[in-house]
């Protein structure tokens, strides 16, 4: 289950519990505290996923449909790798 952590430097993380704890003790940081709840666009915007074990939870969709500037369908994205 993934963990919302705001740390003692300030820093505000994300991930699973193993995870955070094994990125404080790597930047040798503490916890501040574990943030119960906060909305997916603040996470998106003021967090950084720190995790290993899966893609990031919280990344924007892209969509997967081309259209024209009528709106009108014109077939699917062709997305390339990054590396």
């Amino acid at each position: 289950m993934v963990k919302l952590v705001k740390l003692d430097n300030g820093e505000l993380v994300y991930g699973e519990k193993e995870e955070v704890e094994e990125y404080c003790e790597q930047k040798q940081v503490g916890i501040d505290h574990w943030i119960n709840y906060a909305p997916p666009s603040t996470v998106q915007s003021h967090f950084t996923y720190i995790g290993k074990r899966m893609t990031d939870p919280y990344s924007v969709a892209k969509p997967i449909y081309k259209r024209n500037e009528k709106g009108e369908y014109e077939g699917l994205t062709e997305f390339k790798e990054k590396w």
